[in-house]
């Protein structure tokens, strides 16, 4: 699980060091904005916590999940947390 988390950890920081510029000093954004940025984080933490279970579950039965394995559990784990941080952004900016 370590492996994981360090794995998700470079590939998030790589998909925020990736991010334009233009991106980060947005002008503020509406209520429909942080409504669309809320849901889009929760579909991610949801795909998350799912892709997990199964990954968990897998174990479980002991089985071992390969490379492409880790790697869906890591970038889902990168979508969520990278939509949450939009989220939290967007949502910062239209209060």
């Amino acid at each position: 699980m370590e492996s994981i988390r360090s794995l998700a950890g470079t590939a998030a920081a790589a998909v925020l060091l990736a991010l334009p510029l233009t991106t980060l000093p947005a002008a503020a954004a509406t209520t429909d904005d942080c409504a669309s940025a809320q849901a889009a984080a929760d579909r991610a933490r949801k795909d998350f916590d799912e892709t997990k279970k199964a990954y968990e579950a897998q174990i479980a039965a002991g089985g071992h999940p390969g490379a492409a394995g880790r790697q869906e559990l890591a970038d889902a784990d990168v979508r969520r947390s990278v939509t949450a941080a939009e989220a939290e952004r967007v949502c910062d900016s239209s209060a």
